[in-house]
């Protein structure tokens, strides 16, 4: 192997694991898809654990489906369905919020189409950041490249506030109505619940709004700082 090797306690698991589906009175009883996800998933949780941070985060560059795929002799696409699948039966617990944070580094926002563009390498990453903006009804759009995110900056700040707090989200919808107020619009239209769509009903800047509540997004709000940083130096 080109970039995961087994230590000789790890192949003994292994290989049990294996046996249990074999030699228990249930030889052949496993799918050729069922054997291929299963040494997939004692792959790619070698991989990971082999390119974690220091902070818990993957480092997608050496867990790229095209590495993925070198090694494994198929497609970049059977690569990412297997990501897909391997999460659906073998759920791994992490904080998409936290991945999601460490890629805005390399975002790019176009301050003409008022969107934020970014690559997503974790087919399972898109997946977790697209359902938590449906399940608030905004959006993703959809591009023909599979990595590419791209939404609306106000969806983002949007994310941002629900990420927050309690008393810090009531604290900075406070703030985000005064703009909606100077903006010539009436404080109590505000919609809490929709925050990108009352935004985008406004011409105020959003670099200017996100300036404003900058200071009171938390620290911990690892998502805030990095869309902070994004903004604020472009």
């Amino acid at each position: 192997m080109k970039y995961v090797s087994f230590e000789d306690q790890d192949k003994i698991r292994l290989f049990d694991e294996i046996a249990s589906h074999f030699y228990n009175s249930n030889f052949g009883m496993m799918s050729k898809a069922d054997i291929e996800l299963m040494m997939f998933r004692f792959y790619i949780e070698k991989l990971i654990s082999e390119n974690m941070n220091a902070d818990g985060t993957i480092d997608y560059k050496k867990c790229s489906d095209y590495r993925i795929s070198q090694d494994l002799g198929i497609t970049q696409q059977k690569v990412r369905n297997l990501k897909v699948k391997n999460q659906l039966i073998n759920p791994v617990k992490y904080d998409w919020k936290k991945a999601f944070a460490t890629l805005i580094t390399h975002a790019r926002y176009d301050s003409q189409t008022g969107k934020v563009v970014m690559n997503i390498p974790d087919p399972n990453l898109f997946i977790e950041i697209q359902n938590f903006l449906e399940e608030r009804g905004d959006y993703v759009e959809k591009q023909l490249n599979g990595k590419i995110l791209q939404i609306r900056v106000q969806y983002f700040v949007e994310l941002v506030v629900e990420l927050e707090p309690e008393n810090k989200r009531k604290e900075i919808i406070k703030e985000l109505k005064k703009h909606f107020k100077t903006a010539g619009k009436e404080d109590t239209l505000f919609d809490e619940k929709h925050i990108a769509k009352s935004l985008l009903e406004t011409s105020e800047s959003i670099t200017f709004v996100v300036a404003n509540i900058c200071s009171i997004i938390s620290p911990e709000n690892v998502l805030g700082m990095a869309l902070m940083k994004l903004l604020l130096t472009q």
